[in-house]
């Protein structure tokens, strides 16, 4: 089959190599000997991946990188590749219960010693998708069964902020990449998520300029025209839906078309759809909506 006859969005080499982490050469060399994927083709020869390739790509390389030779594990299916890249029962556990711990004392000190072991172990990309957002949703459930305090919450976001603001500056590949403003209206206070994704988006090759939460929809249209943004990300969780959409029709309203608008968080699903305004539903997603982003 020939790319023009897949409706789905599929990806360059370039954006195939930098979803999945591997380079292109080796790319091509799982192709060309272990026939890991068979990617489609242009007209002209030009390899392109769908999503379920880069998927598969992935699973291979996390089974490669527990250990597993390439020979080994390339015609395996997927639950083989799930088994193979599982820690074996001597891998430590990962430190989220002792950070978990530590907030629970509200030891300050020890909870910013494990956050910063975790960034430093994992990358900022890494540290923001793997361990900081199951970790903040972990916390949000037990807020919400009170088995944690708010003091305690206050705490694990008031440490994430710092590590994710420190992390939040883009390499110089990144600034050459193009330009997402990430923020949310006002009203929304919320933004740790906010966070998270402007590191996705920035290890996807984007170059992220984070102005915070509760921004007035003026200070947005100013802050995309000033940066030459080609997005505005906004973050919906607990603002009002009324006011959610007025916000972002009013934004839609004064922004170029040319320039897109990307909407995240548990509540943006709940808004009706607006012209001219995408929904991004999950990272996965966002980094997918960057790399093409790339190649516009």
């Amino acid at each position: 089959m020939k790319a023009q006859d897949i409706e789905d969005p599929t990806y360059p080499l370039r954006a195939a190599s930098r979803l999945t982490g591997l380079s292109p050469e080796v790319l091509r060399a799982w192709e060309r000997r272990y026939g890991v994927v068979e990617p489609l083709r242009t007209p002209g020869g030009t390899r392109r991946y769908t999503a379920r390739d880069l998927e598969r790509l992935r699973r291979v390389k996390a089974a490669v990188d527990a250990g597993h030779r390439i020979s080994s594990v390339a015609k395996f299916d997927d639950a083989e590749l799930d088994r193979c890249s599982q820690p074996t029962p001597a891998t430590p556990a990962t430190g989220t219960e002792a950070v978990l711990a530590a907030l629970d004392r509200l030891d300050a000190n020890e909870a910013q010693r494990l956050f910063s072991i975790e960034l430093a172990s994992r990358g900022p990309v890494a540290f923001a998708r793997d361990f900081a957002l199951p970790l903040v949703q972990e916390i949000g459930s037990r807020w919400v069964d009170d088995r944690m305090t708010i003091a305690s919450e206050h705490l694990a976001s008031g440490v994430l902020r710092s590590l994710f603001g420190s992390a939040l500056t883009p390499s110089s590949a990144a600034r050459l990449g193009p330009t997402i403003v990430f923020t949310t209206p006002s009203g929304e206070r919320h933004e740790l998520g906010l966070q998270i994704a402007a590191l996705t988006a920035m290890g996807a090759g984007a170059n992220p300029v984070f102005l915070g939460a509760e921004l007035p929809v003026e200070s947005m249209l100013g802050a995309v025209e000033q940066a030459d943004a080609a997005v505005l990300a906004l973050s919906i969780v607990t603002i009002a839906t009324d006011k959610a959409e007025a916000a972002v029709r009013a934004v839609r309203a004064g922004l170029d078309d040319r320039v897109h608008i990307w909407l995240g968080g548990s509540g943006a699903a709940h808004l009706d759809p607006i012209d001219g305004v995408e929904c991004i539903l999950d990272l996965s997603e966002l980094e997918h909506r960057v790399a093409l982003l790339a190649f516009e």
